[in-house]
């Protein structure tokens, strides 16, 4: 396919830009043209030179048999290589040895570690998205596609459609088969991401979002689309959309990281621990910065999908749009008004003219009165108390009507230099962590979304024109099962925490063993471990004798029937899955 044309590149830039984009991908990274062995295939299969493989009874993947017969019963490799193998390759595929936790721990398929329903793990509810690309004249009317996807194929997909040949996905595929023949380089791609709408979302409320499912035959739906690593956290996620790559190729691997020995934020310090490239800052760069990029998202950790800014070398300060707290303890807190904060500030442009756009109180007293009373309270809940209704499904029309200010007063779509933009909707994720994916409310906020959709696309429609245009929807995660329906449990870290020093931290110090305790990996000072003469294997064998009684937070009641049920599936030293013969793709 020939390299974009619309706008001249100087030579000196352009051996810079495929310079940068090559050095982003490992020895085994797969390049946009290339299908052998592609680090995207989703691990149904089982390993090279397997027996027959057997389905785990968790339906969520294969193990095998011959692999199962190479390695210890109940070692830590054998317990690794036990979890079915797409489980795995997706834990792999989201670990760095510079960067991420000393310990990876499974709990039982449902349960959880930690609080507010985290939706963080490798198994089909966390994975499973939406993949749908739309765009008459750009993107094939087909409707369904059973080839098997994941996040890390929408950029190079949007490279195909700008014809942009410099961009080389460290990881992603392009979704071929999602683009019409002889298509000519839209005027506009729009990313839009329905956080935590995963398809265990969409299908709990399969009523409540009719206009996508009109639009699925006039587009390209893959049936099987998945996040592609794990743990399942945003900003990994947007990162893994953004560049092609898995976390442990772009860097952003949770949201705690370790960086230089210290456990940090992945954006505490701006874009800089984001290591790849996105599609956005080496195309924007290759066409001189001519292109309009820009991201109207919630929080800092949604700007994977966007990049780097001006702090990628020859790069401009693109649009971005948030709404953060400034060093705020809790990642991800909100406050009133879009911004940026001060580091932000550095490396990306904020329209502040998006704070005038009128109409939020209207929307919230729509969502006041849909019960067909004006009480302060949607549903039952307090709307003052709800960041004064923009944890509503308020925000989503305002939202919306935000992103349309945006494209008019830029210029998005207006010439023919292909633009790139971004959107990062968060209501449902919020919805997913207050009141579960199996509430009422969540059915309001999808079909909030659905109707938002119609609105954006019918004003693209005018404002950009028919057939100038591609929309891709997705999500970045799913959403957690409530335990009443599930019955999982909810796991405290509090009692690992202390059991864990209590239990192999005896050298009289003040210096722990347990840094941090995330919801599928544990933070360990690997320095005091040793000091203390044991070994992360110790830890994980100790975690694995959990019970029900023994994780259980301060005043919660245990089923007696069940207290001494264990309650993880798996724990083991994470550095252990380069080297585990159920693993031939971390040799690869």
């Amino acid at each position: 396919m020939p390299s974009v044309t619309s706008r001249p590149l100087p030579a000196l830039a352009l051996a810079v830009c495929l310079a940068a984009a090559a050095c982003s991908a490992s020895s085994g990274a797969e390049v946009v043209g290339t299908r052998s062995t592609p680090r995207e295939t989703t691990g149904r299969v089982s390993p090279a030179g397997a027996s027959p493989a057997t389905t785990s009874k968790s339906g969520g993947g294969t193990t095998s048999p011959s692999t199962a017969q190479r390695v210890q019963p109940g070692s830590p490799e054998g317990l690794a290589c036990s979890i079915p193998h797409e489980w795995l390759l997706r834990t792999w595929r989201g670990w760095r040895p510079d960067r991420s936790a000393e310990i990876q721990i499974l709990p039982k398929e449902y349960s959880f570690v930690g609080s507010g329903l985290p939706h963080v793990g490798p198994w089909p509810y966390a994975q499973d998205v939406p993949m749908f690309w739309y765009g008459p004249g750009h993107i094939q009317a087909q409707g369904a596609v059973d080839r098997p996807v994941t996040l890390a194929g929408i950029a190079p997909t949007q490279a195909e459609l700008l014809h942009f040949d410099a961009f080389h996905a460290p990881d992603g595929m392009p979704m071929d088969e999602a683009i019409a023949s002889g298509q000519q380089p839209p005027k506009l791609i729009v990313v839009v991401v329905w956080d935590a709408g995963g398809m265990d979302v969409l299908n709990r409320w399969k009523g409540a979002w009719p206009y996508l499912r009109s639009l699925v035959p006039q587009g390209t739906w893959y049936s099987h689309a998945t996040v592609g690593s794990s743990p399942t956290s945003t900003a990994q996620m947007h990162a893994t959309i953004g560049t092609g790559a898995f976390p442990d190729h772009h860097g952003i691997v949770a949201h705690r990281l370790r960086i230089a020995g210290e456990i940090t934020t992945p954006w505490a310090e701006g874009p800089q621990w984001l290591i790849d490239p996105t599609l956005a800052d080496l195309y924007d760069r290759a066409m001189g910065n001519q292109p309009i990029v820009g991201e109207l998202a919630t929080v800092s950790i949604h700007l994977g999908l966007l990049g780097h800014g001006s702090m990628w070398g020859g790069g401009d300060e693109d649009l971005a749009v948030i709404r953060e707290v400034a060093n705020a303890e809790t990642l991800g807190e909100e406050t009133f008004q879009w911004n940026l904060s001060p580091i932000l500030e550095e490396y990306f442009h904020f329209p502040s003219y998006l704070n005038d756009v009128p109409g939020f109180e209207q929307d919230v007293q729509t969502v006041d009165a849909a019960d067909g009373r004006i009480d302060g309270k949607w549903r039952s809940n307090s709307i003052d108390q709800l960041l004064q209704g923009f944890d509503t499904p308020a925000r989503i029309p305002y939202q919306t009507r935000v992103l349309e200010e945006m494209i008019r007063r830029e210029g998005f779509g207006k010439d023919d230099v292909p633009d790139l933009l971004f959107v990062n909707y968060k209501e449902i994720d919020y919805i997913s962590h207050v009141w579960s994916m199996d509430s009422p409310e969540m059915r309001d906020a999808v079909a909030a979304q659905d109707t938002a959709l119609k609105e954006l696309v019918e004003f693209l429609n005018q404002q950009v024109g028919e057939g100038n245009w591609v929309l891709a929807l997705t999500a970045d995660h799913g959403s957690m099962i409530p335990p009443r329906v599930s019955g999982g449990i909810q796991i405290s870290p509090t009692p690992i925490v202390s059991g864990i020093n209590q239990t192999f931290d005896h050298d009289a110090d003040s210096t722990p063993i347990v840094e941090l305790v995330q919801p599928t990996q544990i933070f360990v000072n690997t320095a005091e471990l040793r000091q203390n003469r044991h070994t992360l294997t110790d830890v994980s064998r100790w975690i694995m004798g959990l019970t029900e009684s023994d994780v259980a937070a301060p005043g919660v009641s245990v089923d007696p029937a069940h207290a001494n049920d264990t309650v993880f599936q798996a724990a083991f030293p994470s550095s252990i899955m380069s080297t585990l013969p159920c693993l031939p793709e971390a040799r690869r």
